[in-house]
């Protein structure tokens, strides 16, 4: 006897919790910006972690510098030979289209953002009164990683989603080392990605077939552990900082709040994208 699979119904509460989660990320975005760019203690915690980080490696050399500037581009690259491989084995378009969408909506909003309509207050306390929030060099990394991430087969997300939010992490730390952005610059591009890659996931999750059970889930939850981990350790630094008259370990805060917001991005998309139940054989 022939069996089919039956497409398996997405439930209103798996959509609810897509859209809820692009929300969420949004609004943190939003929270971000509104303490890192219009309050006096904001703009100063930034500024400080951005002095800090830049001076850290004083032997680092041009060519050094000019390396981590080719990451959003190398992470990009990688990303984009993975996500065909994963398209001719799927043989399978749609991840590579939503994901292509989810690449310029995230850009576009982000350079949207940066140039038209986020206008920072100059209080006299950065050096550079120009607006950088949030970073181009992060979207780019960010959505690209998301990309593969939605495209790879359930079993492999959890492994994709520690690589990817290493690359995160990678690539907005190095964006500070190099004097281009600044933490909350980072981080709201992190969370800017993420609500429209939660979107892509809900078009896959409409329209993709059923998968097979997944191993891993620990994983996912050990990234999203790790995430609130490094974020609640930093608060310490950040503390620190704000009482000390130099601002020492603000650097340190900043870095640990990249980790976290790219660990618990990874890890809700992976959560997200959780295999549906396949339906009854006939």
């Amino acid at each position: 006897m022939t069996t089919t699979a039956v497409r398996p119904r997405t439930t209103a509460g798996q959509v609810l919790a897509h859209v809820l989660g692009a929300l969420v990320a949004w609004a943190g975005a939003v929270g971000v910006g509104v303490v890192a760019l219009t309050t006096a203690a904001g703009q100063w915690l930034d500024e400080r972690a951005l002095k800090q980080a830049h001076n850290a490696f004083p032997g680092l050399t041009d060519r050094g510098r000019e390396l981590l500037d080719l990451l959003p581009w190398a992470v990009g690259g990688i990303c984009a030979v993975a996500l065909v491989v994963l398209a001719v084995r799927a043989r399978r378009l749609a991840p590579a289209l939503t994901g292509a969408a989810v690449v310029v909506l995230s850009n576009l909003t982000v350079q949207l953002l940066k140039r038209v309509f986020v206008d920072k207050p100059d209080l006299g306390i950065q050096e550079a009164a120009a607006n950088s929030f949030p970073s181009g060099h992060t979207a780019a990394t960010a959505a690209a990683v998301a990309v593969v991430l939605l495209a790879a087969p359930a079993a492999a997300r959890p492994a994709v989603a520690l690589l990817g939010a290493g690359a995160m992490t990678a690539t907005g730390i190095a964006t500070l080392v190099n004097g281009w952005h600044r933490p909350s610059d980072v981080v709201a591009s992190l969370l800017v990605v993420g609500g429209w890659a939660a979107l892509g996931g809900l078009v896959l999750r409409l329209t993709g077939p059923a998968e097979g059970p997944v191993r891993g889930g620990g994983l996912t939850a050990l990234l999203g552990l790790a995430g609130a981990g490094a974020l609640l350790t930093g608060l310490l630094p950040a503390w620190v900082a704000l009482e000390r008259p130099g601002g020492g370990w603000a650097a340190v805060a900043g870095c640990a709040a990249v980790l976290g917001v790219s660990l618990l991005t990874a890890a809700a998309l992976t959560a997200l994208q959780a295999p549906r139940r396949r339906g009854p054989r006939t």
